[in-house]
């Protein structure tokens, strides 16, 4: 209905009818969309100054279950019961709404959501055992797989694991390797290789292996299976002894202490953000040495000393590869920017004194990258998504949508305090980790 045949219906109407039709055409408006400038104009007829949005619709945190199966514990972790529970809709345990924001940018970015009727729904919080999550990514499912989504959890040394997420399905499951302090250390980040296995980061100079210890800065990127009968199921037998295995770990180099965050490449090649050095390095783990071993020898490690990062402590740097293009893209946290990095480029020199005694061990120079976008507000989180780049400026709590060359497409007000760790979901909506809130967040519907 256009506004002229709106009023030219309406425009001579009692006031007391106009009322009462008013507010049935706004409830009508609501379901279909259609008629909300005419509604808003016969509100305007009995003296209403504007008609008000639509309602955000409140967010929800689905509750926990009171039966929990332990799975293992860590000394240091938040003290939270680990386990799988069942989650389910509770309104009276509902996390408030986070405040709407409207698009900015010459295009709407579909992962944002519609500004009309978004909304942040809370999908797991410190209720499901969260104490400071840090990271979040979906595990690449195959056949009838269900979708999982993992969360790294620098506040237990460990991860809570959604299966169904975001659904009335939801079940949740916090895991601790045995051996989580060290192979997981505050852990910072975390990358899937495929279905089977991913890789962590940890911000650690390793205080922590099998005892308490003076730091030593052995410490680097880990290898994980994915397999819920493996991960934190096999080796957890504590305190070790010459010949058990040591937790669930697949592999681990030591190369790379703060480590700030993590990407993966392919096979068993990793990128991480090192940020005790202030650079990025390549790890190969190679063949893995299987749960709880400890033969690292056949890894490779390759510094990428020009490729300069700075670490903001307790903020992670987050990194995702565009596989296509070769380029991998870096949230520089404390330098304020994003680069891109041409990964294939450079020349390798090798080098003495690994603390794995590797195959390879070395720096990379003359490793090109450029700045996408800089002066930003600590960017953290990233996710790249049809041809698109997302930034999570811790700084300020928003989203921003670029294009690979750096032109704003959009910006999202989340109103998280401490965001982190992005995704995009297998339904193509932005996800998010408020570290503050110790929340996951969901852009909705």
């Amino acid at each position: 209905m256009q506004v002229s045949e709106c009023w030219g219906s309406f425009g001579r109407t009692p006031a007391s009818a106009v009322v009462a039709l008013a507010a049935w055409l706004a409830g009508l408006a609501s379901r279909l969309g259609g008629l909300a400038v005419c509604a808003c104009g016969l509100a305007a007829l009995a003296g209403c100054a504007g008609a008000a949005p639509p309602a955000t619709s409140p967010a929800t945190s689905p509750a926990t279950s009171a039966a929990t199966v332990r799975s293992g514990t860590s000394p240091r972790s938040s003290g939270a019961d680990v386990g799988q529970a069942t989650d389910s809709a509770a309104p009276a345990d509902a996390a408030p709404a986070v405040p709407r924001a409207i698009d900015a940018g010459p295009v709407a970015v579909a992962e944002f959501g519609d500004p009309a009727t978004r909304t942040f729904i809370v999908v797991a919080g410190p209720q499901h055992g969260l104490a400071g999550p840090r990271d979040l990514a979906f595990q690449p499912g195959v056949g009838d797989a269900p979708v999982r989504l993992w969360v790294a959890d620098a506040g237990t040394h460990g991860v809570l694991i959604l299966t169904h997420p975001g659904t009335p399905q939801q079940v949740h499951e916090a895991r601790v390797d045995r051996y989580g302090e060290h192979f997981m250390d505050t852990v910072s980040s975390l990358a899937f290789a495929g279905p089977d296995r991913f890789a962590s980061c940890q911000e650690s100079r390793d205080d922590w292996n099998d005892a308490p210890q003076p730091e030593d800065d052995f410490m680097g990127p880990t290898l994980w299976p994915a397999d819920l009968a493996l991960f934190a199921k096999v080796g957890q037998e504590f305190p070790w002894k010459e010949g058990m295995k040591e937790g669930s770990h697949l592999d681990m180099l030591h190369e790379s202490p703060l480590c700030m965050g993590i990407a993966h490449d392919q096979a068993n090649v990793f990128w991480a953000f090192d940020g005790l050095h202030g650079y990025l390095v390549r790890y190969d783990f190679a063949q893995d040495h299987g749960p709880g071993g400890g033969d690292h020898g056949d890894g490779s490690v390759r510094r990428c000393v020009d490729a300069k990062v700075t670490r903001v402590a307790g903020v992670p740097g987050h990194m995702i590869l565009d596989a296509g293009a070769r380029h991998l893209y870096v949230a520089d946290t404390g330098g304020g920017r994003v680069l891109r990095v041409h990964i294939d480029a450079g020349t390798f020199a090798a080098k003495k004194g690994s603390k794995d005694g590797l195959k390879e061990f070395g720096d990379v120079t003359g490793v090109p990258s450029s700045v996408v976008v800089g002066g930003l507000a600590q960017p953290s989180g990233l996710a790249l998504h049809q041809g698109r780049l997302f930034v999570g400026l811790h700084g300020t709590g928003e989203v921003v949508a670029y294009d690979v060359g750096g032109k704003e497409r959009g910006r999202l007000a989340t109103g998280a305090k401490g965001l982190m760790g992005l995704a995009i979901g297998p339904d193509s909506r932005l996800w998010f980790v408020d570290g503050v809130a110790r929340t996951v967040v969901k852009v909705g519907p």
